[in-house]
Parts: structure tokens; C-alpha cells; sequence
């Protein structure tokens, strides 16, 4: 057994389902099957022994002490993951698994890859257990049309893929986001779900909701349709975010231009504001308006980080006229890109994943390492100041 794979240590409750479990873990590199049982008394024994990395569960709620023990194993050790096999997509089951202190739940068809990426997510959210609150980077668009979307996105996949941070994108855009449709993705759940389960969200039941993207990226879609959208309020999104920032080291949210009490909450919260705008007059008038609004809900100047969209085009104006405008510096100039752009909103996959060597991907990469940058020297900041 190589140094770097996962101990398994498997509970089997059928005899097909024992196959299963034994193919995923050999056909994952990540892992090393070290016992599989049958019984749960005999499981718990060994799990309590061994102290393996994985816990590989056949789950069924309706087995007799099974999410007892599950309970009493989460508790006793808290370095092991749980994750849950089954056949059912049934969602009680699904939150009945994720309550007994399940992280992952593997539901047919599934395969040895699926597996694999499960092991390396969950190590992933270990390294930031440490750091239980992450940083919620806020991307909003000083006008409508300006790249808003695409950018939250490229930039949640920077920051997952590139920089190593797992990321939760959430879509704010509640009436209008279109995220999903970006990354080619139909979520069975959207937020319009922590409403609906407002009294009983926790950091489990959060968990559920999140479609995935790529390992270590996860999307939280916006509802889709206007009436689901309308029981979405503040107080929902205040909670869901918090949850979200339990889990993760950083939390992207795409934000509509306009303002409306969720975005006020996401505003509020988010460690930096991210204006994207146009380098036009119509652009910085939009942008100075939105600056200004900033400063009257008494967010911290440098809380707020213009990034220039479309620079080069044909109406743009140049960079000294930008800032002398906005009486500040840019953090980023994101150049045209239309031969990048146009064909990744098309294909349902971000830019950065199929052209990560084209002008716009590469300042979007430049970016997304300025902001783990601005942030952990914040929180060294923050540190300071409560040791003096």
C-alpha cells in the first residue's frame, strides 16, 4: 500500500452490494481496502481499532442500529469520513445517511472514479477544517451584461482547481441566474430548498443541496422559476451562506446589478466586493453609483475591488481615464476576449477549463491568486489585532 492512499474500511449488508463496495475502492487509486463486515457489532469493533481514513457504508436506514452506530462512530472518531453506498436516490434517505454523519452519499450509477473523487474531496475539506469560517468573495455587476456570471464562475473554478481552495459558487441572481445553464448542469435542488427547509438547514442538510461542478466546486442554483424565487428572503440567505462558509474555504455568489435584501446580506457579509464593470461612460457612471451606495451601507473602501471587464474593445476608454474617473485603482483589466467567451457560455463548460491559455483566462488566473493574496493578508491582519 502506497503512503498517500485511504484506509477503507467497508460495511457490507448484501452480498451484491459487498461486490460493489470492493470494486469501487480497487478501482480507486486514493484508497486500499484494509476489512469489509457484515455485522455491525464486528464493524464497529474493527472501525474503532483500525481508525481508517473512510468508513465505506452499504447504507439503509431501515437496517436496526445501523444509523445508531454510524452516530456513535462520527462522535469516537472524528478524523474518519463516512461515506454512503446505495441504490436508492429516495431523499429521505439521502438526509437520513447525511444525519448519521455521512459526507458523501454514492448513489448507482456510480463508479470507481466517482469514489476516487469522493476521497480526494474529503481530504480536501479536512485540510480546511482548521479553518472552519472561509471567505466570501461577492461578484456583482455595476450594470446588467457586463460578464458577471462568467467571471463569478471562472473565478470559483480558480480558485477550486488552480489555487486549491474548495469552493461553493452560489447563484444570487434569483429572478434571473443562470448558472446552471454554464456549467450544462439541471439540479434537482435549488436555493429556493433552504427556504423551504428553513427550520431543520444545517451544515448537512446545506451540503445536500449543492450540485457538483468538479472536485473541490460546487453550485448553488439559483430556483428555477420566479415563483420559487419569491419565498427566497434575507434571513434565508443570511443562514445558508453561514453554513456554507462552515464548509468551505471560500464562497464565490454571483449577484444581480440590482439591489434587493438578499443581495444587501451577501453584501454585508462578503470579506470583498468584487464591482465589475465596463470601461464606458455609461459603465463608470453605473460603477460610481454603485461605489457610492457601498460607502452608505459603511462598507471599508478597500472592501470594494473594481475589476474592468471587455478592456480593448472598440468603445473602450483608456486605463488613465478609468481610474481618474473612479478616483481609484483597478485590481483587474480583463481583456476582450469574445473568441474565448462566446464559445464557452455555448459549450456548458467554463473558459478556464478548455482554454486556460487564452488572454482572458489568464488574467482571470492572475486574479484569482491576487485575491488568496488580499485575503490571507487580511486575516493575518485580523490575527494581529486580537493578539495586541
Amino acid at each position: 500500500m502506497a503512503d498517500n492512499e485511504a484506509e477503507v474500511l467497508a460495511f457490507k449488508h448484501t452480498r451484491a452490494g459487498g461486490e460493489r463496495l470492493r470494486e469501487l475502492v480497487s478501482g480507486a487509486p486514493v484508497s486500499h481496502l484494509v476489512g469489509m463486515e457484515s455485522g455491525l457489532d464486528e464493524f464497529e469493533q474493527a472501525a474503532l481499532k483500525l481508525q481508517p481514513e473512510v468508513l465505506l457504508v452499504e447504507f439503509d436506514s431501515g437496517i436496526r442500529g445501523l444509523v445508531a452506530m454510524l452516530e456513535r462512530l462520527h462522535r469516537a472518531l472524528p478524523r474518519s469520513v463516512v461515506i454512503a453506498y446505495s441504490e436508492s436516490r429516495d431523499a429521505d434517505m439521502i438526509l437520513a445517511a447525511m444525519r448519521a454523519g455521512a459526507r458523501e452519499y454514492l448513489v448507482e450509477p456510480t463508479s470507481a472514479q466517482y469514489f476516487n473523487e469522493a476521497v480526494l474531496r474529503m481530504r480536501s475539506q479536512a485540510q480546511v477544517s482548521a479553518h472552519p469560517s472561509g471567505n466570501l468573495l461577492a461578484v456583482m455587476g455595476a450594470k446588467g451584461g457586463v460578464g458577471t456570471s462568467q467571471l463569478a464562475l471562472n473565478l470559483a473554478w480558480a480558485l477550486s482547481q488552480q489555487e486549491s481552495q474548495r469552493t461553493a459558487l452560489v447563484d444570487l441572481d434569483l429572478f434571473g441566474g443562470d448558472l446552471a445553464f454554464l456549467v450544462d448542469l439541471d439540479p434537482r435542488r435549488t436555493i429556493a430548498d433552504v427556504s423551504q427547509n428553513f427550520e431543520r438547514l444545517d451544515n448537512m442538510m446545506m451540503d445536500s443541496l449543492l450540485a457538483e461542478v468538479a472536485p473541490g466546486l460546487r453550485l448553488l442554483a439559483a430556483p428555477p422559476d420566479p415563483v420559487m424565487a419569491e419565498d427566497v428572503r434575507a434571513e434565508h440567505v443570511e443562514r445558508g451562506l453561514g453554513h456554507l462558509l462552515d464548509g468551505h474555504a471560500m464562497v464565490v455568489v454571483d449577484l444581480p446589478s440590482r439591489i434587493d435584501e438578499p443581495t444587501l446580506v451577501a453584501l454585508d457579509r462578503a470579506n470583498l466586493i468584487l464591482l465589475v464593470l465596463e470601461p464606458t461612460l455609461v459603465g463608470l457612471k453605473a460603477a460610481r453609483r454603485t461605489v457610492e451606495l457601498s460607502r452608505q451601507l459603511g462598507h471599508e473602501a478597500e472592501k470594494v475591488q473594481l475589476v474592468v471587464n471587455r478592456f480593448g474593445s472598440k468603445s473602450s476608454l483608456a486605463k488613465s481615464d478609468v481610474t481618474k474617473v473612479m478616483s481609484t485603482d483597478v485590481l483587474a483589466w480583463l481583456p476582450n476576449d469574445s473568441r474565448t467567451l462566446m464559445p464557452a457560455g455555448n459549450s456548458g463548460r467554463p473558459a478556464l477549463r478548455d482554454w486556460p491559455k487564452s488572454a482572458w483566462g489568464k488574467a482571470v488566473k492572475k486574479l484569482a491568486k491576487q485575491l488568496v493574496e488580499i485575503l490571507a493578508s487580511h486575516e493575518e491582519e485580523a490575527e494581529r489585532a486580537q493578539e495586541a
